[in-house]
């Protein structure tokens, strides 16, 4: 009987164990070295949470979804699997001092690693109701093997499409991620992955790789109410991990092929209910930099309001202020730099309504 499930899927592979098994010296404590190895995939992928199928040198780890999956739940789903990984990875290398040490050969091995998402279908291989004799299959088990076949040298290779962003890294854990498109060769399928830095410093083509950094867009959006003119300031949550309980327009992460002025009235749409116009040819630009964190660049854009309740479930306050107004708020209560931004932009808004 078959069955469809939504499924967590990590392959894994030793990296270099082929050209290191082929030693005459290696062969009498080979079988000790995978068994070693398996049992500490077994320790950190538990097997009341993840079946577990040893494939040569690597193993295919499964684990079946069964919540509800929304933003929250991945972030918690691939912290916890990089946290396992981490301890797999260092238990590994001390595998690979202990038996150099007690062989007298040297295991010079590292991991790499292939993450993803998706349906895959459960059968029983056979037909013994005392026994649990599952297995799976599907495209996304193919793909995230072709996820593994892509970390080389060695590391991690997550889809991108199934994680759309990473949670910031617990102390402990010594991995930084990159953003780049990869060419799955196989299945002929060019995909948005996060690469470890090993991986992301490989020399490639451009033809196999290209970088793909991450691009912000916001607005500033103005209205005019009897002949005033004012500006829309949102106060973001106290639990925003980036700038809690301070000011800001409304803005965000540049979609695929997605131009400039789309990108900022999809985020005013979504985030605040309003349609705005885009005022494209004045604009300004800005970039978002946090410790340990790569450099994010942004362009911003003046809007103008045309319909819609402003209304957030990110923001505590969302208001439209005059200049008079929005003078006598304190610049600490802003991201930095912004309130300087609005104010001059009210003269820019002024400058071209009607046009």
């Amino acid at each position: 009987m078959n069955n469809t499930v939504n499924a967590l899927i990590v392959f894994v592979d030793v990296r270099g164990f082929t050209a290191w098994a082929e030693k005459e010296e290696v062969f009498t404590f080979i079988d000790e070295f995978g068994q070693s190895f398996q049992k500490i995939l077994m320790e950190e992928f538990l097997p009341s949470k993840f079946f577990r199928k040893n494939l040569g040198d690597g193993a295919l780890l499964i684990q079946e979804i069964i919540a509800k999956t929304n933003p929250k739940f991945l972030e918690t789903t691939i912290s916890d699997t990089i946290r396992s990984i981490s301890n797999v990875e260092r238990k590994f290398e001390k595998l690979c001092k202990d038996t150099s040490l007690s062989y007298g050969c040297k295991v010079n091995l590292n991991l790499g690693w292939g993450i993803t998402k998706g349906n895959v279908k459960k059968y029983d291989t056979k037909r013994n109701v005392k026994k649990d004799d599952s297995d799976y299959i599907g495209s996304n088990i193919n793909k995230s093997a072709r996820l593994c076949g892509i970390a080389r040298p060695f590391g991690i290779v997550i889809d991108k499409d199934d994680f759309p962003s990473l949670p910031r890294m617990a102390k402990g854990i010594d991995f930084n991620f990159y953003h780049q498109t990869r060419n799955l060769k196989g299945i002929n399928e060019v995909v948005d992955v996060w690469v470890t830095k090993a991986i992301a410093n490989q020399f490639l083509t451009r033809e196999d790789i290209k970088h793909t950094p991450e691009v912000h867009v916001a607005g500033i959006c103005f209205k005019q109410e009897q002949g005033i003119t004012k500006v829309l300031i949102a106060k973001r949550s106290n639990s925003r991990k980036l700038y809690p309980s301070l000011y800001e327009g409304c803005g965000g992460q540049l979609a695929p092929n997605e131009n400039f002025a789309t990108g900022v009235k999809r985020h005013y749409k979504l985030e605040f209910g309003l349609d705005i116009e885009v005022y494209e040819h004045i604009h300004m630009l800005y970039y978002i930099q946090q410790p340990k964190e790569p450099i994010i660049p942004g362009i911003r854009f003046v809007c103008k309001f045309l319909d819609g309740t402003p209304k957030s479930e990110n923001h505590t306050e969302i208001i439209w202020k005059s200049r008079e107004e929005l003078s006598k708020i304190p610049e600490e209560q802003f991201i930095p730099g912004l309130k300087k931004d609005f104010l001059e932009c009210f003269d820019l808004f002024e400058g071209n309504v009607g046009k």
